[in-house]
Parts: C-alpha cells; structure tokens; sequence
C-alpha cells in the first residue's frame, strides 16, 4: 500500500511540474511530506435512504425489492470532480484543479487510500465490504469499482453479474415486475475497465483510522428509465429486463459517477 500510494503520488505530482516547467518533486516517508501517515479504512455501502421506492423522471413509480452489487477495488483521491462546490473551512483547493480542471475532464490527483479485495453487498441492507488502507491527508474524489463475485451468500444470486435488481414499476394502470442482471462489459468506461470515476467525496481532511461509507442513489440508476419496451411477465413473476431503451438508460445511470457518494468518518 505504501509503495503504491508513494509510486502514484510521485507520479502524477512530477507530470504537473513537468507541465507547469518546474523540477521533480521528491517525495518523502510515513510522517511528513506528500504521502502522509498510514491509516486503516474500513469500507461500508448501502443504498440512499429513498431506494426503496421512488418515482423517475420518466413518472414510473419503482419500488425495489433487491439490489445485489458485486465489488471491484476503490481508490480515494485529493482532486477535486468536475462537480465540487466550495471545500469547507480551513481546507484548501490543489493546485492540480485550478491548473488543469475544466467541465467534463477530472485530475484525480494523489492517491489517499485503496481497498482492492473484491466483495459483495445486498445495497437496500447495507454492510462492511471490508478493510483498506489509507495516508492521512485531505480527500475529495474517489473511484468505485465492480468485481467478480465473491464468495458468500449473494454468490449464486449474482451468478456472472456485477448487478442484480429485482422489483415493480407501475404508471397509472401499467405495470410492470422485473428482473435486471447486469454484466461486466456493460459497465466498461472507455479504457475497458469496470469502475466508476470522479465520484464525489465528501471533502474531509482525514488523520486518523476511520470508516469510508458508500452511499449508492439507486433513484440516479432509473431516472431516466421509462418500462413501456418491458413485457408484463407471466403470473408476476419477474420478467428480465430486455436489450432496448429501457436498458440502455438504466446501464447509463449506473455508469454516473454522482450516483456514487463517499464520506470518511473517524473512529
């Protein structure tokens, strides 16, 4: 961890005096310089307080009655998303931002912490994905990840899939009982990696072990999903979510970077 965090921070700090024409930046040990101290994360996730029931922009009204998500790694960074608003008192802005961020491009600057090990959460239940580490110091954005199933008792829910949701959507007399299983290479960025970039972090200033709390909107998932290329299933059961509209808007949602939140509490 401590290598990787130095390597990173090394790294990308030395590309920006590259491009601001000034000379390397040596970084330093545990204690003081760039990286910090080290510090244990553990790292817990669950679904917005509104998941379970909610109506889209679309007026479908969507109550959820499962959410299984399937884990990759998670890094939390010191620069800024395309979206942050004013830090809080007492904390300043990077300079990596304020030279180089502009709409629709994000720096993540240096790396503050990581959890590589894959998991696995039920998102309306909420729990511990397990535990990361970390250098003191202030972050601001983070990247979240999708993984292999890992053993446990989602496993045979999520089968091959990062995403498995199930529940009901009605608009005035339609309805509508169904079953989403998503897949790996549906959620590839651009570089074909399973991850979410540039979600926001609330911005904290962390000295100390602590809990990162992942907060997934799943509303941010279905606003703009309309049901209407849905079938109606047979005797309620729930029917899969075809290729169409209806899934490509949804995979569009999960793939917004504001629908995934982060915050850091101490210890």
């Amino acid at each position: 961890m401590k290598s990787l965090l130095r390597l990173a921070t090394c790294s990308i700090v030395a590309g920006v005096l590259l491009v601001l024409g000034t000379g390397p930046l040596a970084c330093s040990d545990e204690g003081s310089g760039t990286t910090g101290r080290r510090i244990a994360l553990d790292v817990a996730i669950s679904a917005s307080p509104e998941s379970r029931g909610f109506t889209n922009a679309k007026g479908w009204n969507v109550s959820l009655t499962k959410a299984a998500v399937a884990t990759g790694a998670f890094y939390f960074y010191d620069g800024e998303t395309m979206f942050a608003g004013a830090p809080p008192r007492g904390v300043q802005r990077g300079f990596v931002r304020s030279a180089f961020a502009h709409p629709g491009h994000y720096v993540p600057g240096n790396a503050k912490g990581e959890m590589l090990a894959s998991s696995s959460a039920d998102l309306l239940a909420g729990g511990l994905l397990g535990r990361g580490d970390g250098v003191t110091g202030v972050v601001r954005s983070a990247t979240f990840g999708f993984g292999a199933p890992a053993a446990g008792p989602l496993a045979a829910e999520l089968g091959t899939s990062v995403i498995v949701l199930e529940g009901t959507a009605t608009k005035g007399a339609e309805s509508r009982v169904f079953r989403v299983e998503i897949a790996p290479n549906e959620v590839t960025d651009t570089r074909g990696r399973t991850q979410i970039e540039g979600c926001p972090f609330a911005i904290t200033d962390m000295q100390g072990d602590g809990t990162v709390t992942i907060t997934v909107k799943l509303p941010m998932w279905f606003d703009q999903v309309a049901f209407d290329d849905v079938p109606a299933g047979a005797a309620g059961e729930p029917a899969l979510l075809p290729d169409g509209l209806a899934r490509n808007q949804l995979v569009r949602g999960v793939k917004g970077g504001l629908a995934y939140s982060f915050a850091y509490a101490p210890r």
